[in-house]
């Protein structure tokens, strides 16, 4: 019978496990690949994770209108992954129909944030409209994207061959997850955690992260001469919702975009790529 053969398939397995025992191996960057069929699990410190998610107000049902779904997920799971891939996330998934990407390294946090705000950007101006254009349904796409950061642990787990899959544990990807999932409309979550670093760095990293660039009074990026105070605090501090599972008391929300005049400039000042060493 399947269920007494899936017992005793289960049992060899973790018996297998037993065997092989658990080790725990630093390393200091996120792998390509996690160790398997070793018991051996990397532990990674300082690791940012990214995580976005289609907001549940908009997802679309694939039995109701499976065209309109195929082009949602599409568009926005491929625009959500070059994305992560172009600010140099050391990992790059896909979860349901969120996408995550992992950054270590010095100053990563930063290629982090500048990759957050650009693709809650993209959703708006490049995603929803195209979308919308290409699908029948008149709903404009939203997205969620969760910021955290700390320690995981990585091993490929599955069945051996090409069912292995890498199992990310520890808490900043599921933060990050959370954090998502509280978005209503095109937003940016960071935890408190995370945000505390950010407003501990330079003051040309805290312009281009942020204030507003005063061109409207609402819009991320501004010219390199801004000083501080001028213009407008973007982030919203508010306290997590109770019995979620969050670890830490408060959230802060950013609900703008880069601006079209400026934020180019602010994106490159926030990241790394063109600052290590420094």
């Amino acid at each position: 019978m399947i269920l007494d053969q899936v017992k005793a398939d289960v049992a060899a397995q973790l018996n297998d496990q037993r065997k092989l025992g658990v080790n725990i191996t630093p390393a200091d960057d996120v792998p390509e690949t996690g160790p398997a069929n070793s018991g051996v699990w990397f532990q990674i410190p300082n690791v940012t994770a990214v995580f976005a998610d289609l907001n549940r107000s908009t997802a679309l049902s694939a039995a109701e209108n499976p065209k309109d779904a195929a082009f949602a997920y599409t568009y926005f799971v491929r625009a959500m992954a070059v994305s992560l891939e172009r600010f140099s996330a050391k990992y790059v998934d896909i979860h349901g129909d969120g996408v995550f990407g992992l950054f270590s390294g010095q100053g990563s946090m930063f290629d982090a944030a500048a990759c957050a705000i650009t693709m809650r950007t993209l959703v708006e101006n490049e995603v929803s409209p195209k979308f919308r254009r290409d699908a029948s349904s008149n709903q404009s796409l939203t997205a969620g994207i969760g910021i955290d950061r700390g320690t995981l642990l990585v091993r490929r787990l599955g069945l051996r061959g090409t069912k292995e899959n890498e199992v990310w544990a520890g808490k900043p990807l599921n933060m990050a997850a959370k954090l998502s999932s509280l978005s209503s409309g095109n937003q940016v979550i960071v935890s408190d955690r995370m945000f505390a670093r950010y407003e501990n760095f330079s003051e040309l990293r805290q312009r281009a992260l942020l204030y507003s660039c005063g061109c409207d009074g609402s819009v991320v990026g501004g010219g390199l001469g801004a000083a501080i105070g001028t213009t407008r605090y973007l982030w919203e501090r508010q306290q997590v919702p109770q019995n979620l599972g969050f670890d830490f008391t408060n959230l802060h929300r950013l609900k703008t975009k880069w601006c079209g005049r400026h934020g180019a400039e602010f994106c490159d000042a926030l990241g790394t790529r063109q600052q290590r060493g420094r």
